[in-house]
């Protein structure tokens, strides 16, 4: 028996799931390779940048992770459902470290706020995609539940 599941598709569907897939593993694989560059665009020194390359490197890899995933899953018809799930936690806990970072004075006002807006933006991208799913899978219920029989 396959126990893999399909995920539900519509052309806006699968091109905003492409897009995200894409941006995330794009992110990931500049913080990954450009290491000590990303963290300085946040306002500390290439020495400091350089000490902390390591840093980047995770969340690189992270978003690499997820992005590669989910084109994955999608290309293979696999429900991405947990992917952009997964992608939207990561954004949301990205909000709240830089956030708190910028608050604190570790981050420059600007580049903070930039920042906090830019995972804030990636976690509501996957909101519509979350919602399809939710729609979908209501729908599917629904119809389960109809076409079971009465008991009669």
């Amino acid at each position: 028996m396959n126990r893999t599941r399909r995920h539900p598709t519509t052309k806006p569907h699968t091109l905003h799931t492409t897009t995200l897939g894409l941006a995330r593993a794009a992110v990931g694989a500049l913080a990954l390779t450009r290491a000590v560059d990303t963290l300085r665009l946040t306002g500390i020194d290439r020495t400091t940048a350089t000490h902390l390359a390591w840093t980047a490197r995770l969340a690189g890899i992270r978003d690499l992770a997820l992005g590669a995933g989910l084109l994955t899953a999608q290309a293979t018809g696999r429900d991405t459902h947990l992917w952009i799930t997964a992608g939207m936690l990561a954004d949301t806990a990205d909000v709240s470290v830089f956030a708190t970072a910028t608050t604190r004075g570790h981050i420059p006002p600007v580049i903070g706020s930039a920042m906090t807006t830019a995972a804030l933006a990636g976690a509501a991208a996957a909101l519509p995609l979350i919602r399809h799913h939710h729609n979908h899978q209501n729908h599917q219920n629904h119809q389960n539940h109809q076409n079971q029989p009465t008991g009669e």
